[in-house]
């Protein structure tokens, strides 16, 4: 059973998500919008939207953005991640490949099996472990 702290700190952790996609850049009205927080081990809260790019592959990924916001702040140890996008309203969003590799390098440098809530624009959630998202990791553990 998830202990109710842990519940208001994941519900906090999508608010400020979901807060994020307003700050999201994305030149294009349509386009769609994905924000972030993390947890750090400090009980710090960071957020941030996507930083988009006309080449795609240099846009910063809001789960990265959050990450480097952190880690600006001195805070590297990350605990919990949120995240949540517009393309699919009602669906959880799940970290790409990239930004699962990205969390599953931290969780190899700090030791800490990182909660990953995947979050809707309603603020409903799913969690699951960093462990259990990359079931073939590299490099392996």
């Amino acid at each position: 059973m998830v202990q109710t702290d842990t519940v208001k700190k994941y519900q906090q952790l999508v608010t400020e998500a979901i807060k994020a996609l307003e700050n999201a850049y994305v030149p294009d009205p349509k386009g769609w919008r994905f924000g972030s927080a993390v947890l750090t081990a400090k009980g710090n809260i960071y957020s941030s939207g996507q930083y988009y790019s006309d080449t795609y592959s240099l846009t910063l990924h809001a789960e990265q953005a959050a990450i480097a916001h952190a880690s600006a702040h001195g805070e590297h140890e990350i605990v919990a991640i949120a995240g949540v996008g517009t393309d699919k309203p009602e669906a959880y969003c799940h970290p790409c490949g990239m930004c699962k590799q990205l969390l599953y390098e931290k969780f190899l440098r700090h030791k800490i099996d990182i909660d990953v809530v995947m979050a809707n624009t309603k603020g409903k959630y799913i969690v699951k472990k960093i462990s259990e998202l990359v079931p073939y990791p590299w490099p392996e553990r």
